[in-house]
């Protein structure tokens, strides 16, 4: 079950939103829906406390009958971790998160990580951002991009073991990375598509489009 979440952050000029894919269930969290209505989307529900969106934009989707999901404000959740188990609950298997990252550091570490939340779910969630796209990974992944794309590896436990990589510029063959050592930043794709396995551990794919 292929899910979209849309939250708050940066979406730029909104171009990675473009090729929009088939999903089976549309989910905003909270000020989300600012972007699904400049989007065009007509989420399936929208759910949050409601304390950072416009109400005028509430009232919208009300009026197009999208369900509307109401959390009080003194949680223990974010808005986005709402929305993900939300998903999670519902059977989602892979989730594409919208936004997420943006000019609030606190809210952008703690939506990389709801990533390690859904890992050890099985759930696989990738996060889109104006020129960003990340993901953590315990096994192996294909990235898709051109040439140049800039590529950071960070370890996100411990020790992460077993690095291999094709298709990037500064070839691993069995690397390891240790927590507090991130050497993996900047490297970049030298074609359409590069693979990254691990053997051990949880690692952090971070791509920048420049």
């Amino acid at each position: 079950m292929n899910v979209l979440i849309l939250t708050n952050g940066d979406y730029g000029d909104y171009a990675f939103c473009h090729s929009l894919k088939t999903y089976d269930y549309i989910l905003c969290a909270d000020n989300g829906m600012k972007h699904a209505k400049v989007l065009g989307i007509c989420p399936d529900e929208i759910l949050g406390d409601f304390d950072s969106c416009s109400q005028e934009d509430l009232e919208f989707f009300r009026q197009k009958d999208v369900r509307v999901t109401q959390a009080p404000c003194e949680k223990d959740e974010t808005d986005t971790e709402l929305a993900l188990d939300t998903a999670i609950a519902m059977g989602a298997t892979y989730i594409d998160l919208w936004g997420g990252i943006g000019s609030r550091l606190d809210h952008s570490l703690a939506n990389i990580h709801l990533l390690y939340k859904a890992l050890m779910q099985g759930v696989q969630v990738t996060v889109y951002s104006h020129q960003h796209q990340l993901q953590l990974m315990q096994d192996d992944i294909w990235l898709h991009g051109r040439p140049g794309d800039l590529v950071s590896l960070i370890p996100f436990t411990p020790t992460v073991k077993g690095i291999t990589t094709m298709h990037l510029a500064y070839a691993l063959n069995k690397g390891e990375f240790q927590i507090g050592k991130p050497y993996g930043v900047s490297n970049y794709m030298t074609n359409e598509w590069a693979h990254i396995q691990i053997e051990e551990g949880v690692l952090l794919v971070m791509q920048v489009a420049e």
